[in-house]
């Protein structure tokens, strides 16, 4: 190192792009590191932030103390392999931290998030080309990494298990809901849900990418099943940008013929989920795969009642206190969201839960297994595959 205090560079790129669970971790992380240091802990380690572009004017606001420093190169390929690590050799960093893809030669350790391989054990959700940038990128990165990071257990063991490398080198950070997302009162919640939308009707909530390992065809079956034989009469909201794949929604909803009663929000920003978590009967979620799974975390948070599928990370996540369910049964959706929507005391006893749950998770303490993580590349100077690097 080159003094007492740890020098972390951090590759900050995704604070810069679009709308996606990336960059929630990336921004609720680096907010967290900061004011972790600020405060004098983890040995008080300089942070860093590199980006080819500028933060865009909507970008959530950082710590005061943040300075993201813009690096110009032609695309990101480049900015990766050439211009980032010349940064961080001219800037003397001791550790650099960046996702999926590691500098082929980087002056200091790396430490990467890869967040799940679904891409790997599940290839038929991505594009062609998807698929394969990140079957050349990830085994790569893995191979050059001082340490890998990933959001949740059943992440760790899955990258373990399909890459052959050592458990010590992979580490476990949970995420967090973020600050925001509180219950928001009744009343403002409605009014904010139909201000936007001209929605004043009971409604259960989904909220996530508009893609097909969100499992949606099998929650419009269950939706449509809840309606016509269990007397269901909440709407249903989606909410989420369109993905890849987000077609087979909207043969769903014809085929189903319930086009009236789905709302397609499309995208919403941050500052609106909490009203529209809080105003709902009940949150859905019946993804096949998750590497984490933060919707239905920040759902808990606002105390609206989750049902999720009992998929990979999801019991990991909601514990017992969100109903869980088969991944794919949608007669079993359909009880249960028929129920939820009809019993208050259920839906409390749920909500309760829930907040309690939620309340186990914070970004703090993921920053600090991260700073650890840091400090144990910094020492470690070596890959976390060994010499034998992975497949």
């Amino acid at each position: 190192m080159t003094g007492e205090r740890l020098r972390v560079g951090i590759d900050a790129r995704a604070l810069c792009g679009r709308f996606t669970g990336d960059r929630t971790y990336w921004m609720h992380l680096i907010r967290a590191l900061l004011e972790r240091a600020e405060r004098g802990l983890d040995g008080r380690p300089e942070y860093r932030l590199y980006a080819r572009t500028p933060l865009p004017a909507d970008a959530p606001p950082l710590p005061a103390v943040a300075t993201v420093h813009v690096i110009p190169s032609a695309n990101d390929r480049l900015w990766t392999m050439f211009t980032w690590p010349r940064a961080l050799r001219e800037d003397r960093m001791d550790v650099a931290h960046t996702q999926y893809t590691v500098p082929a030669r980087a002056p200091c350790p790396v430490v990467t998030t890869i967040h799940d391989i679904s891409f790997k054990l599940h290839p038929q959700w991505f594009r062609w080309r998807d698929r394969v940038l990140l079957n050349l990128t990830v085994p790569i990165a893995l191979r050059r990494s001082a340490r890998v990071i990933t959001v949740s257990e059943s992440s760790r063991r899955d990258i373990v298990t399909a890459y052959g490398v050592p458990e010590s080198g992979v580490v476990a950070t949970l995420l967090a809901a973020g600050p925001a997302y509180r219950p928001v009162p009744q009343e403002t919640a409605r009014r904010l849900v139909k201000g936007l939308w001209g929605l004043d009707e009971p409604y259960l909530l989904s909220v996530g990418v508009l893609q097909p390992r969100k499992n949606l065809s099998m929650l419009l079956e269950a939706y449509a099943l809840a309606r016509r034989e269990l007397g269901l009469r909440a709407r249903l909201v989606i909410t989420g940008k369109r993905g890849w794949g987000c077609e087979t929604l909207t043969l769903a909803l014809q085929r189903l013929g319930i086009e009236d009663d789905v709302l397609l929000t499309g995208y919403v920003p941050d500052e609106h989920l909490p009203g529209l978590y809080s105003a709902a009967l009940a949150f859905v979620y019946p993804s096949l795969y998750e590497g984490f799974g933060l919707p239905p975390l920040e759902a808990m948070a606002c105390g609206c009642p989750a049902l999720v599928s009992s998929a990979p990370a999801m019991p990991e996540v909601a514990g017992e206190c969100a109903w869980l369910l088969p991944v794919e049964d949608p007669r079993a959706w359909a009880h249960a969201m028929t129920e939820i929507a009809t019993d208050g005391g259920l839906r409390e006893r749920w909500s309760a839960l829930g907040r309690t749950r939620s309340g186990a998770f914070r970004w703090d303490r993921t920053a600090a297994l991260t700073a650890r993580v840091y400090a144990e590349a910094a020492a470690a100077r070596r890959p976390c595959s060994g010499r034998k690097g992975v497949p």
